[in-house]
């Protein structure tokens, strides 16, 4: 039942009116533009009859008073009148005004021209609706309903020109022509929409997601702080190879990116896409599993040239890493840095006969809400891994609960007596919580 408010200052036609409509329709009477307003103000119409003449006022005035309250926007109004003047009506229609019916009234007149306003209101809204959801459509990409590259190329363009710069990550699945002739296009297309769902979930809060069309998808970061979209994308790593290991169809699969950073990259979309992709081909170049940052001297494929240096800058270059050296505890390198150390001692254990574990160590919350967030726990496991290891350890963040370790020349039974108990006492007492629980999992490192 839609709900029509008559303005009238004449009782005798608010009865009518209440009447004839009230059959097939919701009827609130007001008799002045303020008691019509209120009306409005509590409970939106769908539709407004609005008597033109009234005492120290006429409908004009009313329209005018519901543009400035923002009630007119959408609610069709039918003027009622007592006379017909086509000048009148026109100014009344140049103002918006729907229809118009004249007293004395035709209840069928009435009733008709109601319901042909109604008719005609709810289909607009319909077709805004459907318009609406094409645009939606025509926005997203059908298959993972990320945003496609058409649209996120108006939404980066228009942010650069706003001053909002970020960073330009272009993600490459690798061996995705491998996956589909192994496991089929269905299970291709799962992985597609599996990678879409984890850089959603990555990324979420820092940026946002798009596709840019087979297995290739961008990410728009909202930092220009090279170690904070760095971040974001070695979680991207940590969440992909999460999911490798619990689907064999991603197990000889990995991503490649390409990052460019605005203003210095570029200013717009189509220049950080193609620094992006250069970026993108030197990670591949590179034996891919990885991603790079553009620059000029490493990726500009048009002028590649290679830097020679001797063998006493080379010692100072490796010096002059201070930070490195003056870390206590734990050697905590980044994702990419932690792969390219363990296959070297990997290696490294075939000919020496050393000890090596890999050790994933994982935070289970006892209670979620938590000030800070599970954000802070993980910055607390990382200090207390720091702290009760050594220095020829190595440790990397691996997820957002997650950190992978390498110990070297150690025992299991020296690492589940010891290392593990001292590890956990060390995050209670930095905490002060007792309910959370540290999981180890542990593998020999063996060629």
């Amino acid at each position: 039942m839609s709900k029509v408010y008559i303005c009238d200052d004449d009782k005798l036609v608010l009865m009518m009116v209440e009447r004839i409509l009230s059959k097939v329709h919701e009827v609130k009477k007001a008799m002045t533009i303020d008691e019509l307003i209120k009306l409005v103000a509590d409970d939106k119409p769908d539709l407004i009859l609005l008597d033109f003449q009234m005492p120290g006022s006429n409908g004009l005035d009313g329209i005018k008073r519901l543009k400035e309250g923002n009630y007119f926007a959408d609610v069709p109004v039918i003027m009622v009148t007592g006379e017909r003047d086509s000048e009148l009506e026109i100014k009344c229609l140049n103002e918006g005004v729907e229809d118009f019916v004249h007293k004395p009234f035709v209840p069928d007149v009435l009733l008709t021209r109601v319901q042909m306003v109604l008719d005609r209101k709810a289909s607009e809204k319909d077709m805004q609706s459907k318009m609406a959801e094409v645009i939606d459509r025509s926005n997203h990409d059908p298959m993972t309903e990320l945003f496609n590259r058409f649209y996120a190329e108006s939404v980066i363009d228009e942010k650069l020109a706003n001053g909002e710069n970020g960073a330009f990550a272009m993600i490459d699945l690798d061996n995705f022509k491998y996956l589909n002739d192994t496991y089929g296009h269905v299970i291709g297309d799962e992985a597609i929409c599996e990678i879409a769902r984890l850089l959603e979930a990555s990324v979420s809060g820092k940026g946002f997601v798009f596709r840019l069309g087979g297995d290739e998808f961008g990410l728009f970061i909202d930092s220009t702080d090279r170690g904070r979209v760095e971040k974001v994308v070695v979680d991207v790593f940590g969440e992909y190879n999460v999911e490798a290991v619990k689907k064999d169809y991603l197990s000889n699969s990995s991503l490649s990116v390409g990052i460019a950073i605005s203003p210095e990259d570029g200013e717009s979309y189509a220049a950080l896409y193609a620094a992006a992709d250069k970026a993108l081909y030197c990670a591949k170049r590179n034996g891919k599993n990885g991603y790079c940052f553009y620059s000029v001297d490493f990726t500009d494929t048009s002028d590649c040239r290679a830097e020679v240096v001797n063998i006493e800058q080379l010692q100072k270059l490796i010096e002059d890493r201070k930070e490195i050296r003056e870390q206590t505890g734990i050697y905590k390198v980044d994702y990419r840095e932690f792969q390219r150390i363990y296959n070297y001692i990997e290696r490294c254990v075939e000919r020496t006969h050393q000890k090596a574990k890999l050790v994933m160590v994982t935070l289970s919350v006892a209670d979620e809400t938590i000030e800070g967030g599970k954000e802070e726990l993980m910055k607390m496991v990382d200090k207390a891994i720091a702290t009760s290891l050594r220095r020829n350890d190595v440790g990397t963040r691996y997820s957002s609960s997650q950190f992978l370790l390498v110990l070297i020349d150690v025992d299991s039974i020296s690492l589940e007596n010891v290392i593990e108990n001292r590890i956990k006492d060390h995050y209670e007492e930095l905490t002060g919580r007792r309910g959370d629980e540290l999981v180890f999992e542990i593998m020999d490192i063996k060629k």
